[in-house]
């Protein structure tokens, strides 16, 4: 029987934590889980070992229905207000857009925003939640736009039709695959003439946080990261400790699920020898910094983006 790579097991993981606090529903749960792995037989098995096999096993989580509708991990829903920092569409300072480019399985989605005015600009790979390339993130791309800064986000989905189709499925990409599509962007980034090939970075958020540290770990064309409450178990396996990248990791004080793995992240940043830096914020959870969420916490958001900005002028000479 096939088990979960390491991204599909932390979907898993983080849809029955959001069960567990009574966030999603055990059909929900289901449904959830089974799109992220497209397996029956893998779903039930994971969740049996993470004991929430059966209700016969587990019956006081089998009677925790949420008395409202469930929000998802990393769905966006709306928020009491939005972040101040965000970047409404049309901001004449910028230029932004859907585009596709190649990739190495087809044509792939992305929206691109840089600064419209003429010039050569480093550019940030922004990588999406786990519901595929929703407005948010085309919204974050804008704001790094808006800050000198080219950023792409690429849809990991493109491969099953794309996010607009296929977003919660994004989970049964490979993760090998993931990268692949990933590094395409960065390609597809080295060869425009307003973006300087030699200053690039990424930075992406859950289940994108993941995917931060595994490019991190796998291009040495990524001079800068910085991960959201991301796993790095699958980059610590590839090589995270061999990283080029400087590197700046963002967690939440109480998402202990993922705030967890920090002496491994930091034991492999030292092993590697570049600039690193981790930052944990005081009382905030998983999915701190979305502000279309329920999670969003102000505070730490401000102070987790200007962190960022900071780190990448800083690393990538903006």
């Amino acid at each position: 029987m096939r088990t979960p790579n390491d991204h599909q097991r932390y979907l898993i993981e983080e849809f029955v934590e959001a069960y567990q606090e009574r966030t999603m529903s055990r059909r929900e749960l289901l449904r959830r889980c089974l799109l992220a792995t497209g397996s029956l037989a893998m779903t039930a098995s994971t969740l049996l070992l993470l004991g929430c096999g059966s209700d016969d096993a587990e019956p006081e989580l089998a009677s925790r229905e949420p008395t409202s509708p469930p929000e998802a991990p990393g769905e966006s829903t709306p928020a009491p207000a939005a972040s101040p920092t965000d970047e409404p569409e049309g901001d004449s300072d910028i230029e932004a857009g859907d585009i596709t480019f190649a990739g190495p399985a087809g044509d792939l989605l992305a929206y691109l925003a840089r600064p419209a005015n003429e010039g050569s600009y480093p550019a940030i790979l922004v990588i999406h939640e786990n519901r595929g390339l929703l407005p948010h993130f085309k919204d974050v791309s804008r704001r790094y736009a808006h800050e000198g800064f080219v950023a792409l986000a690429v849809d990991l989905a493109s491969r099953l039709g794309g996010s607009e189709t296929a977003g919660e499925s994004v989970g049964q990409v490979p993760p090998e695959d993931a990268v692949a599509d990933l590094q395409a962007g960065l390609d597809y980034l080295k060869q425009q003439d307003f973006v300087r090939a030699d200053a690039l970075g990424v930075t992406g958020f859950c289940f994108g946080g993941g995917y931060t540290f595994d490019l991190a770990a796998a291009s040495s064309d990524i001079k800068a990261a910085v991960p959201y409450y991301g796993t790095a178990r699958r980059a610590i396996s590839m090589g995270l400790a061999e990283t080029e990248a400087a590197v700046l990791v963002m967690y939440g004080e109480t998402d202990s699920r993922i705030t967890g793995e920090r002496p491994d992240v930091e034991a492999a940043l030292e092993q590697a020898g570049v600039p690193f830096e981790v930052m944990v914020h005081e009382g905030a959870g998983h999915a701190f910094f979305n502000d279309t969420g329920s999670r969003y916490d102000p505070a730490a958001a401000d102070a987790a983006w200007m962190a960022t900005l900071a780190w990448f002028r800083e690393h990538l000479g903006a």
